[in-house]
């Protein structure tokens, strides 16, 4: 069963949004947790100090038996904090000095049936610890603060040297304001913090649908229209990023692949015109090479058989050009001597340059690195340039080759003074119907990786440039060929 098409725009936003909804609940967690443990621990702090304080103030009415001097320390401390219950219980828990003098004289877990405190009045009394916890106590959070008071000397004349510990100081600090105030506070980071993710995601979600989502959902939209077969739609993409580059790309592969059918097109024309005209041919020249042979024949019907011979075969090499144009290529590759290569293709054209009256020019060629190409092919491809440029003189000219190289690649230039290319070969320079020695040519260099570049003008005459790659491997991305 085939699993529905989820698109790439709704993965992309579901996830970024889970994510990023995740991170702001644990780091909300985490802020909820570290102030509730910072807000702990300064009253923690506080009390202790109100402990010590306390301690402090009643010392010395407790060690000289100042009964109504504790009493009135006690009555002080009620006074000065409102939200704050202290006990001074004895070494059987029992409390003898309080804020509230109605519970003296009363055993503190009678008060306060908690087993926090129950622990907590053991390690003072019986441990001499001192404690501190957050406990609730009557539907109310109270922290807890618990020292213990050693039987020091001084006050053997009262309690005896027997109890190690006296008893314990239990103050009781109400925490329902602080952490109504922490809760307001938390709450407050939490909407603020919220509203940040909301303006984060908000941000985030509208640069990815702009610049990435509705980008890709074009570049989608544009492949659909393409595979059904229209080659009208184009892949560009603003920006100059690597989507922008992918669309670039792919409105290359899809020049080429028109570029191709337009080739397949031309072959299968190629192949049924080959079929129809060269059986005819064939017999043609078959009955003219038996009719120059024949004996009698005065010497003004040869010239004119010659002529249906030569005719003949001029019309079955541009035949077999088309066939080979319309089929792929097989290449040879091997190492080789561009600037060698060329001064041997130029030999061999010597004879046809002289006839036409060309001077040829041949820069000095630089000492050029070894490339993996197929000799034939160049030597075809510089042939047909120059035979290009003879087209282009009629009456005799100049023609300029030239050699250069750089890190990745080696230039192969042909220039001429002459007139240009017609203006129906410059319109489509690559057609094979208006020029086959230039459609060839830039076949062979798509072939081998390479590319032609064209300029031409009436005044300036004809400049051919060959790129051929230094690599083995035949490049993927191709450029169409600039026309000047």
């Amino acid at each position: 069963m085939q699993r529905p098409r989820t698109s790439l725009g709704v993965k992309i936003l579901g996830v970024i949004s889970l994510v990023t909804c995740l991170v702001f609940l644990g780091l909300f967690a985490a802020n909820y947790s570290w102030k509730q443990e910072i807000t702990i621990h300064q009253i923690d702090r506080m009390g202790l100090r109100v402990s010590e304080l306390l301690s402090m103030a009643i010392d010395g009415p407790m060690r000289r038996g100042d009964n109504p001097g504790t009493h009135e320390q006690f009555r002080l401390v009620a006074d000065l904090f409102m939200d704050i219950r202290v006990h001074l219980t004895d070494f059987r828990g029992n409390i003898t000095y309080s804020t509230e003098p109605d519970v003296l004289r009363r055993d503190l877990l009678d008060l306060y049936d908690s087993p926090e405190i129950r622990d907590m009045l053991d390690l003072g009394i019986r441990e001499g610890r001192d404690s501190g916890t957050l406990l609730e106590l009557r539907g109310r959070p109270y922290y807890l603060r618990v020292q213990s008071i050693a039987n020091a000397p001084e006050c053997y004349h009262c309690h005896g040297a027997s109890q190690p510990i006296l008893g314990a100081l239990f103050e009781f600090q109400d925490m329902h304001e602080d952490f109504a105030q922490l809760r307001t506070m938390q709450m407050y980071g939490g909407l603020l913090a919220l509203g940040g993710l909301a303006v984060l995601l908000t941000c985030v979600l509208f640069y990815l649908r702009v610049r990435l989502l509705d980008r890709i959902s074009n570049l989608s939209r544009v492949s659909q229209a393409i595979r059904h077969g229209n080659y009208t739609e184009d892949f560009s993409v603003q920006g100059a990023d690597e989507i922008s580059e992918l669309g670039q790309n792919l409105s290359s592969m899809v020049q080429r692949l028109k570029t191709a059918e337009k080739y397949a097109a031309i072959g299968e024309f190629s192949t049924y015109i080959a079929h129809e005209i060269r059986n005819p041919l064939f017999a043609i020249g078959g009955f003219a090479n038996t009719l120059v042979r024949s004996p009698g024949m005065d010497e003004t019907s040869q010239k004119k058989i010659q002529i249906i011979l030569s005719e003949s075969k001029r019309l079955d090499d541009i035949l077999r050009t088309f066939i080979n144009f319309s089929r792929p290529l097989e290449l040879t590759m091997s190492s080789v001597r561009i600037d060698a290569l060329v001064s041997e293709t130029i030999v061999s054209l010597g004879a046809s340059l002289q006839a036409a009256n060309v001077d040829l020019r041949m820069e000095p060629f630089p000492s050029v690195s070894a490339i993996v190409t197929d000799p034939e092919m160049v030597q075809q491809c510089l042939k047909n340039l120059v035979k290009n440029s003879l087209s282009t003189m009629p009456s005799g000219g100049e023609l300029r080759i030239s050699l250069q190289e750089d890190e990745d690649s080696v230039f192969l230039t042909v220039a001429d003074n002459g007139d240009g290319l017609p203006s129906d070969v410059l319109e489509h320079p690559f057609n094979p119907f208006t020029s086959l020695e230039l459609a060839m040519t830039r076949k062979i260099m798509i072939d081998l990786g390479g590319e032609l570049n064209l300029e031409s003008g009436t005044e300036s005459g004809t400049l051919a440039t060959l790129r051929l790659p230094k690599a083995l491997a035949v490049r993927p991305e191709h450029h169409e060929p600039a026309l000047k």
